[in-house]
């Protein structure tokens, strides 16, 4: 058996002998993170991070680990198909997609002030 991520948040897990899909689990609400500085959308509306990028078996093979672009890293039950754990590994909050939501007084029509205030172009 393969697990594969898939760029709708879904783990694909397919028999490797006869070439088939056995099953998915839909990981969209649990990988779904927050927003980026240069987002211009809430994180619920944000599919930009809603997708694992990274996908590892257990040592026995009943779990998978899985993570991506998100501040969350879930753990699922293979043979029972469900989420068992999911960890916040950063709480961070200078790091880009650890909000979940930004301070609107500091977005401008160009994006952040941050991104544009040392600029001399003026």
């Amino acid at each position: 058996e393969v697990c594969a991520g898939t760029i709708g948040g879904l783990l694909s897990f397919w028999d490797v002998e006869n070439a088939k899909l056995k099953f998915e689990i839909d990981g969209r609400r649990d990988i779904a993170g927050g927003r980026k500085m240069n987002d211009r959308q809430t994180a619920d509306n944000n599919a930009s991070s809603r997708y694992f990028t990274s996908v590892c078996y257990s040592a026995d093979g009943s779990c998978v680990l899985a993570g991506g672009n998100s501040k969350y890293v879930c753990i699922y039950e293979v043979s029972q198909q469900i989420l068992v754990k999911k960890f916040q590994v950063t709480f961070n909050r200078s790091l880009d997609g650890v909000l979940d939501e930004l301070n609107s007084k500091q977005m401008t029509d160009f994006g952040p002030m941050d991104d544009h205030a040392g600029s001399d172009d003026e």
